[in-house]
């Protein structure tokens, strides 16, 4: 009997060493694509975030085009009515003598 338990004993240790190293394993793997999972996170937080300032960059220069575009449209149309009433003061004074 002292045998058998003998025997048992160095069966379960044997099991205990073996599945430990086992689990170990597992965990190390589980572990290092959890690290991959996250750094794969990060990458595209970041490529995100510079998608967003690209993006930003862009709507920025199209708006100030358009500003751009807006004042020298108010421009020609000042210079326009500026001539169009000095065409109507020399009709005025060619009318008035």
């Amino acid at each position: 009997m002292n045998k058998s338990n003998c025997n048992s004993l160095k069966i379960f240790a044997t099991l205990l060493i073996v599945f430990t190293f086992v689990g170990c394993g597992a965990s190390d793997r589980a572990e290092k694509k959890a690290d991959r999972l996250e750094d794969r996170a990060d990458q595209i937080r970041e490529e995100d975030k510079e998608n967003r300032k690209a993006t930003e960059k862009v709507g920025e220069a199209v708006a100030d085009q358009k500003e751009e575009e807006a004042q020298q449209l108010r421009k020609a149309a000042e210079d326009k009515a500026d001539r169009m009433e000095d065409d109507a003061d020399r009709v005025r004074k060619a009318t008035d003598k």
